[in-house]
């Protein structure tokens, strides 16, 4: 296949330049001045001011139950995204045991979806479950939080050091399965029982097979400065590179810290998503760490024992004014209703005060309740700096359950294009290709990816002359950007689908 007459975007921070893309079989051929043959090659001659990218790498994303489904995430797909990284924030139901499994059904569902039926499900069963059945790539995070469950189940406390042996084990196996790294959640649970050295065993694994460790910190915002600090002592300590998951807080905090982790000799790249509301589960957003503490079950009983309830509605989380800014994401059953609102506007609607409807909410939803946190303290100015860094990676968060979701999963890329396009096409297009893709190529060690380059795999995104377009918003969070004329996943052409072969599966797992 020849893609003629467009201009390139290597993935370098090269220049712009004008070239013809030959694609054999799954991998680029030839960038350049290409001779086409009469019929040696399906020949597309592209439109003028097209913008041949490395297909998009999402460097954080909630997507295993999409893809287990369905094989294909549009929302992604539509934005040029042709790789997808899994297993994040140390709680995924990749690599559990069934009982894991059942654990993050109940907990963590409306983030990554409930697996069924439960049984055990390694990388391994992963790779089997989706082979054949992908339009897009997938790479995969092995979980702290999801290996300590499998190891000690909810107990808090460090691992003794029989325990920290199998966990590692267990990273190791995940690793030779497949696995592009390590993942942990230190606001999750159990990942959150997790200390430096503990996590640091189960990191050792990393540094032999080139992978990073990534991290949900343990502190955003005004203790972005301590998150990273443990993120880098782990690294130090374990030997491996490091990756900040959806990085904010002060550009003079960040900055600091990353030099302090340059001075220990620890390599540190972030991503982010250009949105100031977050996005997760309800019952992390509101609820102290203690009632999560044991288990799904003792945080319904805490929520229903008039004591504790009403010490839980003396905090500031559960307050008309802080509920004002968490809106409803996934709401099950006869509750759906509400999804959209803010916790705020949907109690009003019963004339009720929103943190005693809130709790009624968890406790009748057996907490499977998503939200989104309107970060009041983030900035635009502080996501343009996170933004423009070099070790910044495009990392959507997406997360696609329920009736509400983040409008980010499907327009995270698509906006980060045009903060990067503002300085126009000439500059803004190297930049784009490194961040949107490249960068998290090299972080991930997807040697083959992330390029536009003789060898590489054939991973492509064809940008027309208007550039991508966000379309979705808060309000219509799953309409499709616009702006990607052609998505290519190992040479064969899956987006638009009118011009996609008609069952086309080209993706893989990738490591």
């Amino acid at each position: 296949m020849l893609l003629r007459g467009g201009l390139v975007a290597d993935g370098t921070a090269a220049a712009l330049r004008r070239a013809d893309v030959l694609v054999d079989g799954p991998v680029i051929a030839a960038v350049g001045t290409v001779d086409a043959a009469p019929g040696e090659q399906k020949l597309i001659d592209l439109a003028p001011g097209s913008v041949v990218c490395p297909g998009f790498i999402d460097a954080h994303v909630h997507a295993e139950g999409p893809l287990l489904a369905d094989g294909r995430v549009d929302g992604a797909l539509a934005q040029g995204v042709t790789t997808l990284v899994v297993g994040q924030d140390g709680e995924s139901w990749i690599g559990g045991s069934a009982a894991t499994v059942g654990y993050l059904n109940r907990y963590f569902a409306p983030v990554n979806g409930a697996l069924g039926p439960v049984r055990d499900f390694g990388v391994a069963d992963f790779r089997e479950a989706v082979a054949g059945r992908l339009v897009q790539n997938v790479a995969v995070l092995a979980s702290q939080g999801t290996i300590r469950h499998n190891i000690a189940g909810m107990a808090a406390g460090p691992l003794g050091a029989p325990e920290r042996a199998a966990a590692r084990r267990q990273v190791e196996d995940a690793l030779a399965a497949g696995a592009v790294g390590l993942s942990s959640g230190l606001d999750y649970l159990p990942s959150r029982f997790g200390g430096v050295e503990e996590v640091t065993e189960l990191a050792r694994p990393l540094a032999d097979a080139g992978r990073p460790y990534v991290s949900h910190l343990r502190g955003y915002g005004p203790d972005v400065g301590a998150g990273l600090d443990e993120l880098v002592a782990v690294g130090a300590a374990a030997g491996a590179r490091v990756h900040a998951s959806h990085l904010w807080g002060e550009p003079g905090d960040i900055e600091a810290a990353l030099t302090a982790a340059g001075e220990a000799g620890v390599p540190v790249t972030y991503d982010m998503y250009f949105y100031r509301r977050s996005s997760t589960i309800l019952a992390q957003l509101l609820l102290p760490p203690g009632v999560q503490a044991e288990g799904p079950d003792h945080t319904l009983a805490v929520l229903t024992d008039p004591g504790q309830r009403a010490a839980l509605l003396r905090g500031e989380k559960l307050t008309d004014r802080y509920l004002h800014n968490v809106y409803l994401g996934t709401v099950p059953g006869d509750l759906a209703g509400c999804a959209g609102l803010s916790v705020a506007e949907a109690a009003a609607r019963e004339d009720r005060p929103a943190g005693e409807w809130v709790l009624d909410l968890l406790v009748a939803a057996g907490l499977n309740v998503g939200g989104h946190l309107d970060r009041l303290e983030l900035t635009a100015a502080q996501l343009a700096w996170i933004s423009d860094a070099d070790r910044h990676c495009a990392g959507s968060d997406g997360i696609y359950q329920g009736q509400h979701p983040h409008p980010r999963g499907y327009a995270a890329f698509a906006r980060l294009a045009g903060h990067y396009l503002e300085a126009g096409p000439e500059t803004g297009y190297p930049r784009l290709a490194r961040h949107l893709a490249a960068n998290a190529a090299d972080a991930y060690g997807l040697r083959d990816r992330g390029r536009v380059a003789p060898g590489m795999a054939a991973d492509l995104c064809v940008i027309g002359a208007g550039g991508p377009v966000a379309r979705a918003t808060y309000d219509r969070p799953r309409e499709l950007a616009t702006g990607v004329d052609y998505v290519l996943v190992n040479g064969v052409i899956v987006w638009p689908e009118s011009r996609a072969a008609a069952g086309a599966l080209p993706g893989q797992v990738v490591s």
